[in-house]
């Protein structure tokens, strides 16, 4: 029973990873832009495969860090006080 289980939830997180993986393209990259916020974002890219918030030293409020990943690809979204400021990298075609 454990066995059949553990094969049941393999496939779900299979599953579940290439569907994700699907809003990874270079297409929708391009449509984030400044200002939008954590959910926009996320409904355009899916969820994080990384998130990470901290303080932002001297000027105060908080900088979250969303990172996604493809098979040959990285690329990082800088949230400012929950405002997108910067994105680094490419996803390959």
């Amino acid at each position: 029973m454990k066995i059949y289980l553990c094969l049941a939830l393999s496939l779900l997180f299979a599953g579940c990873e290439a569907f994700s993986s699907a809003y990874l393209t270079q297409a929708n990259l391009d449509k984030i832009h400044d200002d939008m916020s954590p959910m926009e974002v996320k409904s355009i890219l899916g969820e994080p495969a990384d998130s990470r918030s901290e303080p932002i030293p001297l000027v105060g409020g908080t900088q979250t860090i969303y990172t996604y990943h493809s098979d040959s690809s990285e690329v990082t979204i800088v949230f400012k006080n929950d405002l997108m400021k910067e994105k680094h990298g490419t996803f390959s075609q």
